[in-house]
């Protein structure tokens, strides 16, 4: 834990991968990194040298937040939907990699040398 706690931000629920803002700390502490960010575009600095302090505090808010995103706790409920998430999209997956394959048969056969994307044939 460097900056932020996990207590003041919550699991996202349905929107994808991260972690919402749960408390008035964590409104605080993204409007802090948007504030710090837009303050670092507005120094004085070249242009490269502005690039690389951006980089290192955009990383640490990186670590910071995958610390929070670690420890923030779900529940049995949770791990049930994401477990039923994932099953669904490796059914979609299935038939996609297999019509992609036909096609690519296809189409390198009727150009008289017949071959499969090993990448899409390994997964």
């Amino acid at each position: 834990m460097i900056i932020a706690r996990p207590e003041w931000f919550g699991r996202r629920k349905y929107g994808g991968w991260g972690v919402s803002i749960k408390t008035w700390q964590g409104a605080l502490y993204l409007a802090s990194i948007i504030m710090l960010i837009l303050l670092i575009q507005l120094l004085p600095l070249e242009a490269i040298a502005r690039l690389y302090v951006t980089g290192a505090w955009l990383l640490f808010v990186f670590i910071d937040m995958f610390d929070v995103m670690w420890k923030v706790q779900r529940d049995e409920r949770e791990y049930i939907h994401e477990a039923i998430a994932e099953r669904n999209a490796a059914w979609a997956m299935i038939p996609i990699l297999v019509v992609g394959m036909f096609i690519e048969l296809i189409l390198s056969s009727l150009r008289g040398e017949p071959r499969v994307n090993p990448f899409i044939a390994l997964h």
